[in-house]
């Protein structure tokens, strides 16, 4: 913000023929880039061995808070699916809230042999990739037309998104 508002100052100048322009508008604004990259590169460039020097490290907090929050937010969702009757979307949505709650409380205990939610993310996305080779396939042989072609589409990306390791209900 402190360049946009250098550099929107410095343009800001009254431009025009030369008895109506600025003095010195042209230098002023090269000035004013100057100024503001060089601060913003220098700083910039500095703030890593500044962190490394003072020997700041993440210590995970926000990590295992997080991991806490999905278990609990799994556990609050568990408890208003409990009284559902049983149908196989309900019971799809259980089982996938159950799978995210164990996958997460296995990561807080560091337990070596589940699967963490990078491994899982990388299965799901070649998973998709195989899917979007199928869908594309479809199309060029003109086996699937242009709307039929757009819905799968969407719902691959829909399903693409979902396997964000933030937002994947697990298993």
């Amino acid at each position: 913000m402190r360049g946009i508002v250098t550099l929107a100052a410095a343009l800001a100048l009254p431009d025009g023929s030369a008895t109506t322009a600025f003095p010195y508008r042209d230098l002023i604004i090269l000035c004013a880039f100057c100024v503001v990259l060089t601060t913003l590169v220098l700083q910039g460039m500095t703030l890593r061995p500044l962190l490394v020097w003072v020997g700041l490290k993440d210590d995970g907090t926000v990590d295992r808070e997080t991991r806490l929050a999905r278990v609990e937010t799994a556990r609050a969702a568990l408890r208003v699916l409990e009284g559902q009757p049983s149908r196989p979307a309900i019971d799809a949505m259980r089982r996938a809230y159950e799978a995210r709650m164990r996958m997460d409380e296995a990561q807080a205990k560091g337990n070596p042999g589940e699967q963490t939610g990078d491994e899982l993310a990388a299965v799901a996305a070649r998973v998709i990739t195989a899917q979007r080779a199928a869908l594309m396939d479809l199309r060029a042989r003109w086996i699937i037309g242009d709307d039929a072609f757009h819905a799968a589409e969407e719902e691959l990306d829909l399903l693409e998104l979902t396997t964000d390791a933030r937002i994947r209900p697990g298993d």
